[in-house]
């Protein structure tokens, strides 16, 4: 395993908060994921760092160690950084932006081909998808220069931009009874099997939508977790269970036998967000940020009709 800051930082918060749940809060991962990554790395280490048990989670002598070398490691890397930006504060290479399986990849593509068409950008900008619990701790390390959210990430170490909102629509195969018209009431879900995104795929935007759920009375019955608006539109055309997808999903969907229902107004939805480190920010992540949000207010309107269709 590679000591990159990801793995340092993680070692570094367990050891402040000697708790599980309240380190993956912090880190913005679950815990078992969390616990996977430690484990990983006591095996490549072949020691223990943590002493856990079902009440208390102790640092043993040689994760104290370990965790005083990781703090140095990590300073020692930030002023190698501040440095360097010192001396050439705009060199910075291809711009680095990350974004989840969750966010809008039409709206994606559009602001891509944009950019690149701009001439705003002499550097290139290089996108990568990959899960919201990497996509947090690789903005934080300076991985990466920004990153895309389906949902608002509490960080003080980040700063977040709104871009717009997009309506989420029930989806159930056409014979279903609820596939015709719009769903007035959350009620009439009460006992429907749904299949959706588990906690690990987007942390944030599960607990969003849970909480949104809940404010309503309506706690989903889910029979199904999985990873992606793909598997969740071709579970439900099996007829596997009802599921919630963005409205951009309706137009990668031809299939007389799904239909797509409006949801009461402002009840579920996905906030898509641009997030940068809120110190050390350079000149062309700031541009690259004004330029993103001037799209979004170009094309809401037509993905605000795009969402009510």
């Amino acid at each position: 395993m590679i000591f990159n800051e990801r793995i340092l930082r993680v070692v570094v918060i367990l050891a402040e908060d000697l708790h599980f749940g309240r380190a993956a809060a912090r880190l913005h991962v679950s815990q078992p994921a969390l616990s996977g990554t430690l484990k990983s790395l006591e095996r490549e280490l072949g020691v223990r760092l943590f002493k856990r048990s079902t009440r208390n989670v102790e640092l043993t002598e040689a994760g104290r160690v370990f965790v005083n070398e990781a703090r140095r490691l990590a300073e020692e890397s930030e002023r190698a950084l501040s440095l360097v930006r010192a001396q050439v504060p705009d060199a910075i290479g291809p711009l680095r932006i990350g974004y989840p399986a969750s966010f809008n990849v039409r709206w994606l593509s559009s602001l891509i081909s944009s950019a690149n068409g701009s001439g705003l950008f002499a550097d290139e900008l290089r996108f990568f998808s990959t899960d919201t619990g990497s996509l947090h701790e690789q903005l934080l390390s300076g991985e990466l220069h920004a990153a895309f959210f389906a949902a608002l990430v509490a960080d003080g170490d980040l700063s977040s931009t709104a871009l717009f909102r997009e309506p989420f629509k029930l989806v159930t195969q056409t014979r279903h009874p609820l596939a015709q018209g719009e769903l007035t009431s959350f009620d009439r879900l009460a006992n429907e099997p749904v299949v959706w995104l588990g906690q690990d795929s987007d942390p944030a935007l599960h607990a969003f939508v849970m909480a949104a759920c809940s404010a309503r009375g309506y706690r989903p019955n889910v029979v199904h977790h999985v990873s992606t608006f793909c598997e969740c539109l071709e579970f439900a055309r099996q007829g596997l269970g009802v599921t919630f997808l963005p409205s951009f999903m309706q137009a990668y969907c031809r299939d007389e036998c799904i239909s797509f229902v409006r949801l009461p107004k402002q009840s579920l939805y996905a906030e898509y967000r641009l997030a940068t480190r809120s110190k050390g920010a350079s000149e062309a992540v700031d541009r690259f940020a004004q330029f993103v949000s001037r799209h979004a207010r170009d094309t809401l309107r037509a993905f605000q009709c795009a969402g009510q269709a």
